[in-house]
């Protein structure tokens, strides 16, 4: 179980999360705990604004927003 706060659709049912090589990231769907457990989490409010302001500027990911993991936890506990 992860405290902290993730990267995520604005809708909740989509994470950010590393690819299993760990050399790029894609969006997992919120289906399970085991997913919510393979999303980035980072332990800081800043920290997670940085991370989402630069892939922002490099043009990665848009659309996304920041989340405490224990709003997408509450789905299924």
């Amino acid at each position: 179980m992860q405290i902290g706060f993730v990267i995520c659709s604005a809708d909740l049912n989509k994470v950010l999360c590393f690819n299993e090589d760990k050399t790029n990231v894609r969006l997992i769907p919120v289906d399970s705990t085991q997913n919510i457990n393979r999303s980035i989490c980072l332990s800081d409010l800043t920290e997670a604004k940085n991370v989402l302001k630069r892939f922002n500027d490099c043009g990665l990911i848009s659309g996304l927003e920041i989340a405490n993991v224990a709003r997408l936890y509450k789905k299924f506990y």
